[in-house]
């Protein structure tokens, strides 16, 4: 029983030998220094975003300047529900404001002055008249209007005829049985007005109307043809009819003061007034001749009819 229990106490001592053989090597190696703990798990920073925003107060219609915004870094979570924020300082200056911006506010694209816009909604048309041009109303046809092409944006020049009246013609009093002398017109053509801007086509205060796109589905490889009986066929759809020639059509165009009056003049004298429609990139001035029964029979080298042939379009004489 003695050497039993002797045993056991020399397997024990052994163990703690050995244990302590352990520790101590284990601190030579790390220098006697405990063990680093493994790093904690720290929560994400939330992202932010710069936006621009008002340094001062920006009157309506101003342009705005350099100075006059700044930007700014802010939770994005906290601008989650502002959409069309500015970003960038130079989206924003050298543009309009379309009202009073305060002190602070955040600029969005829809405080900003966009042309297109403003046309296609029909108002504010004050905003985008060039300094020494006036906006002034012409209403016409669409035949006159070459066949309703005329769009906002395009360039014209206008074509003007008069019939004149001879005033130096002497007209008596009719003989008995004779009818009364007519009096002599003659007809000149001429260009009016060059390279004039359209600034509008329609009625302000009216919302455009958007051009239908039809856009056809693409068909999928393989896929087997709809199958449909006589009672499932659709009626093929009418075309929409053009407008008469006659129709109205109000334009809107930009002119010099001088070239309104011209306009008025010629408008309200009883002259016909034609449009003719440039190429967008078109913007050459020319000179043109007036034309008269004179010009186009020289022009044109026609033989005047001898006596007692002497014939005029019914036309001509008015």
């Amino acid at each position: 029983m003695a050497t039993r229990r002797g045993t056991i106490l020399i397997i024990a001592g052994i163990i703690l030998a050995i244990g302590t053989a352990a520790i101590a090597f284990i601190l030579l190696q790390t220098g006697g220094q405990e063990p680093t703990p493994p790093p904690q798990a720290t929560p994400e920073e939330e992202p932010t975003i710069t936006v621009v925003r008002a340094a001062q107060e920006i009157p309506a219609y101003s342009e705005i300047t350099a100075d006059a915004v700044v930007t700014w870094e802010v939770p994005y979570s906290a601008l989650a529900d502002q959409p069309g924020l500015m970003e960038d300082p130079q989206d924003v200056i050298g543009q309009r404001a379309i009202r009073t911006i305060r002190r602070t506010e955040f600029i969005t694209a829809d405080l900003l002055f966009d042309e297109s816009r403003l046309l296609e909604l029909g108002y504010d048309a004050s905003l985008n008249i060039p300094p020494g041009r006036v906006a002034m109303a012409f209403q016409t046809t669409q035949l006159a209007a070459v066949a309703g092409a005329v769009q906002s944006g395009d360039f014209v020049d206008l074509l003007i005829s008069y019939w004149l009246v001879d005033t130096e013609q002497e007209v008596g009093e009719p003989a008995e049985g004779e009818g009364a002398e007519e009096e002599t017109y003659i007809l000149l053509a001429q260009l009016m007005l060059q390279d004039v801007e359209v600034y509008r086509v329609g009625a302000w205060g009216i919302p455009l109307p958007e051009r239908e796109v039809e856009e056809e589905a693409p068909e999928e490889e393989g896929a087997p043809a709809e199958e449909q009986g006589p009672e499932e066929e659709e009626a093929p759809e009418e075309a929409p009819l053009p407008p008469p020639a006659e129709a109205k059509v109000m334009l809107t165009l930009l002119l010099d003061q001088q070239d309104a009056l011209v306009l008025k003049f010629a408008r309200e004298s009883g002259a016909t007034i034609d449009l003719v429609l440039r190429g967008r990139e078109d913007h050459n001035e020319v000179r043109t001749e007036t034309v008269s029964i004179e010009y186009i029979m020289t022009r044109f080298d026609i033989t005047v009819p001898p006596e007692p042939l002497r014939f005029v379009p019914t036309d001509y004489r008015h």
